[in-house]
C-alpha cells in the first residue's frame, strides 16, 4: 500500500512527537484539523499505525526482558493457532510476531528473574507437549529505539530512547493510582489527562502529577508512533550478529552505526550466542544485502549473523502485567 505526501508528513510529525496536539500538527502540516483526524483515523483502520506507545523501562520496577525464538514441529493451523492464542493472552507477553526461517514464533517476555523465566518455558511446554522443536532465548542488557529515520527527511537531530536494563538504579514503587493511570497510556499515550481522569476517575491534576513524576523517575522514558511498515512496501528483519572475539567495543560503534542508519529501527545488547540484536526495515533484498556488506566491510570482528524475516505481529502491549499487578494489590 502506498501512502501519498499528506499522510508520510502526518507520520513524519507523529514519529517526531507522538503526543503532539492536533491543532498543532495540522498547523505544522498546512492542513486543518479535521482533516488531520480524519487521516490519523484512517491511517489506524487500515492498519499502518499500529499505536502510539508509551515506552517504559519496566526495570525500574524490577522486570528483566527476554526475547526468545521458537521453532515449532510440523503442526497443523490448528495447533499452531493455539499457540498463538494462549501467547496473546499471556500476562507476560510485550511483543509476539510470526517469523521465517529456522524459526517459527519470536517473544518478547518481561520476567521478574529467571527462576519465572523457567516457569513460563516449563508451563508453555506442558501446555503444548511435542510442539515445540527448539528455541533460543535472549537476555536483554540494553534497548535502544530509534526514529523511523525513512519517514524523515530532514534526519538530523532524530531522537532515541535508551533502556539501560543491565543497571536500573532505585526500584520503584507503584500504587493503585499509578497502575490504572499506566493501563490507561500504555498502548495510547496520545490520551489526555482530562480523557484519563473520566475513564479513571482520578482528578486531572492528579493524573498529570503522577504521569510526571514516573518520568522523572525513569519509569515512563518516552512515547513512539508504532507503525506498520510492510503496510507501506517495508520488510521487516531481525538480525541477530555474534563477534569472533571479544567486541565490547565494536558493540559501541555499531550502536553507533545503528542510530544513524536508515534501516536500522532499534538496536539491543544481549547475553547469550548472540551479542547484538537489531531490528531492520528494507524496502527490498537488495537494500537488506547492502546493509549487510557495510556491516562486514566495517567491523570485520563480526563472526556470524542470523537474518529472520518478520511476517507478522500477533500481539503488542507495552506493560503487559498492568491488570495483574492491579489484581494484587
Amino acid at each position: 500500500m502506498s501512502i501519498n505526501i499528506k499522510d508520510k508528513k502526518i507520520l513524519e510529525q507523529l514519529d517526531l512527537d507522538s503526543k503532539i496536539s492536533t491543532s498543532r500538527l495540522a498547523k505544522n502540516v498546512r492542513l486543518s484539523q479535521q482533516v488531520v483526524d480524519y487521516r490519523i483515523k484512517k491511517l489506524i483502520e487500515n492498519g499502518i499505525i499500529r499505536q502510539f506507545g508509551t515506552i517504559f523501562n519496566l526495570s525500574k520496577i524490577g522486570f528483566e526482558q527476554y526475547r526468545v525464538l521458537f521453532e515449532l514441529s510440523s503442526v497443523g493451523e490448528k495447533e499452531k493457532n493455539e499457540i498463538i492464542n494462549y501467547l496473546k493472552n499471556h500476562n507476560k507477553v510485550y511483543w509476539a510476531a510470526i517469523v521465517g526461517g529456522k524459526w517459527d514464533l519470536f517473544v518478547v517476555l518481561f520476567i521478574k528473574n529467571y527462576e519465572e523465566f523457567d516457569d513460563f518455558l516449563d508451563e508453555l511446554f506442558k501446555k503444548f507437549p511435542n510442539m515445540i522443536k527448539d528455541y533460543e532465548a535472549l537476555y536483554v542488557l540494553y534497548h535502544e529505539l530509534y526514529q523511523h529515520k525513512y519517514l524523515h527527511k530532514d534526519k538530523n537531530n532524530l531522537r532515541s530512547i535508551k533502556l539501560n536494563l543491565a543497571n536500573p538504579g532505585e526500584i520503584i514503587k507503584l500504587d493503585k493510582t499509578d497502575l490504572i493511570i499506566l493501563d490507561q497510556i500504555k498502548n495510547n499515550c496520545r490520551l489526555s489527562s482530562l480523557e484519563i481522569s473520566k475513564k479513571a476517575n482520578i482528578s486531572y491534576k492528579t493524573v498529570q502529577n503522577r504521569i510526571k513524576n514516573l518520568e522523572e523517575k525513569g519509569l515512563i522514558q518516552g512515547y513512539r508512533l508504532f507503525s506498520k511498515g510492510e503496510k507501506y512496501d517495508y520488510n521487516a528483519y531481525l538480525l541477530l550478529i555474534s563477534f569472533s572475539s571479544y567486541g565490547r567495543e565494536a558493540e559501541k560503534r555499531i550502536l553507533s552505526y545503528s542510530k544513524s542508519n536508515e534501516s536500522i529501527t532499534q538496536a539491543f545488547r544481549v547475553f547469550g550466542r548472540w551479542s547484538l540484536l537489531l531490528h531492520i526495515r528494507t524496502k527490498n533484498n537488495s537494500e537488506l544485502q547492502n546493509l549487510i556488506i557495510d556491516l562486514k566491510n566495517k567491523y570485520p570482528i563480526i563472526g556470524n549473523y542470523e537474518i529472520i524475516p518478520i511476517f507478522s505481529d500477533i500481539s503488542i502491549d507495552n506493560f503487559p502485567m498492568s491488570t495483574e499487578l492491579l489484581t494484587n494489590l
